[in-house]
């Protein structure tokens, strides 16, 4: 049986196992095409569903008068492929190297990554609703704590390489069937449209295909759609929307 009172076990020194506390559901089936931030980039929703053994109303209680949250999360599908000690992050590009500690990168010497989100409050089901996400489907949650203004937003900060915002948003259009075919996605999901185009407009592609003719036809899988879209003339232009009979 688990001792709820120690959810850090001690295996060896310097070395830990941590509970999940919760698994959040998301739009994002794949990693390509997740924002590559939370709040700021993404306009995704999601739904945390707690553990068994977790009473939400009780350990959420006063959670409803924070309007954001750091949620710590696994990068549960990186486990297996291992780290490297300098990465190439895309706002230089993916040319030039700096260490993993001085980036964002999802594959780290522990798979534990962070994120601040929009808090929507607990639903019927007493699961906690959240917008903003940069997260999988099925990520595994292992600490929810709220948003400190005060302390967590600090005015005088910089941020070397990533100082500012990305500046660059691609206009989205959509072919004759693309757009037939929207119409009927959104009767599903009526935000389908609006998050396509937030992540469409970021560009998701790979750094190195920004500064080459790139004819290549990509997929998103969003919710259960397979997207496909294509780069013209500097807009990303939706071919077709498939609906996946599971995922």
């Amino acid at each position: 049986m688990t001792d709820r009172s120690r959810p850090l076990l001690l295996q060896n020194p310097g070395s830990f196992v941590f509970r999940t506390v919760g698994i959040i559901s998301t739009p994002f089936k794949q990693k390509f095409g997740i924002p590559r931030q939370s709040q700021s980039l993404s306009e995704a929703k999601g739904i945390i569903k707690f553990a068994h053994d977790i009473n939400p109303l009780n350990a959420c209680r006063g959670l409803d008068e924070f309007s954001h949250l750091w949620i710590s999360f696994i990068f549960h599908e990186n486990i297996d492929s291992g780290w490297k000690d300098t990465v190439r992050p895309p706002r230089l590009g993916g040319n030039q190297k700096v260490g993993v500690f001085a980036s964002r990168s999802t594959f780290r010497p522990n798979p534990i990554g962070l994120s601040v989100v929009k808090n929507l409050g607990l639903n019927e089901h007493n699961e906690l609703m959240v917008e903003g996400l940069d997260l999988l489907d099925q990520t595994p949650i292992i600490d929810i704590k709220p948003y400190i203004a005060y302390a967590d937003s600090i005015v005088d900060s910089h941020c070397g390489y990533a100082d500012e915002p990305p500046t660059t948003e691609m206009a989205v259009d959509y072919s004759d069937d693309a757009w037939v075919q929207l119409q009927n996605t959104n009767k599903h999901y009526p935000e389908f449209k609006a998050l396509l185009e937030n992540i469409l407009s970021q560009d998701p592609r790979p750094a190195y295909k920004k500064k080459s003719i790139d004819d290549k036809i990509y997929t998103v899988l969003l919710f259960n759609y397979d997207v496909k879209w294509q780069v013209r003339e500097n807009r990303n232009v939706v071919i077709e929307i498939i609906t996946l009979a599971s995922l």
